[in-house]
């Protein structure tokens, strides 16, 4: 009897998922699962000159609601808050944005300049 995967296994093939198809688009993909005091930021990638900090989210059914509205407002204002200090400290001029790659069961989309 094969054994399920546990909710980290599922965090980390939807984010190896989610990185493939960010360098699929176009992206850059600098870093995945940075540490940084307060958080961890799960992609860090260039897009043109542009630094984009991607916060991956996976559902995997809509019991709880998509996997786009599990990015409250609360976690965007952490997000902000953990990629100002990153930003600070490996490119202080940088022009920011913030993408979401959702997974929704096995659907995937990204949405671009989410907050």
């Amino acid at each position: 009897m094969r054994s399920r995967p546990d909710n980290g296994e599922k965090g980390r093939q939807g984010e190896e998922r989610a990185t493939e198809f960010l360098r699929r688009s176009g992206y850059r993909v600098l870093a995945c699962n940075v540490r940084v005091p307060g958080g961890e930021l799960d992609a860090v990638c260039l897009d043109g000159p542009t630094l984009v900090v991607v916060e991956v989210k996976r559902r995997d059914s809509r019991r709880f609601g998509s996997a786009l509205s599990a990015v409250d407002a609360r976690k965007r204002a952490r997000l902000r808050q953990i990629a100002a200090d990153y930003a600070q400290i490996v490119a202080p001029a940088a022009t920011i944005r913030f993408d979401v790659v959702a997974l929704d069961g096995d659907r995937l989309s990204l949405h671009r300049n989410a907050f």
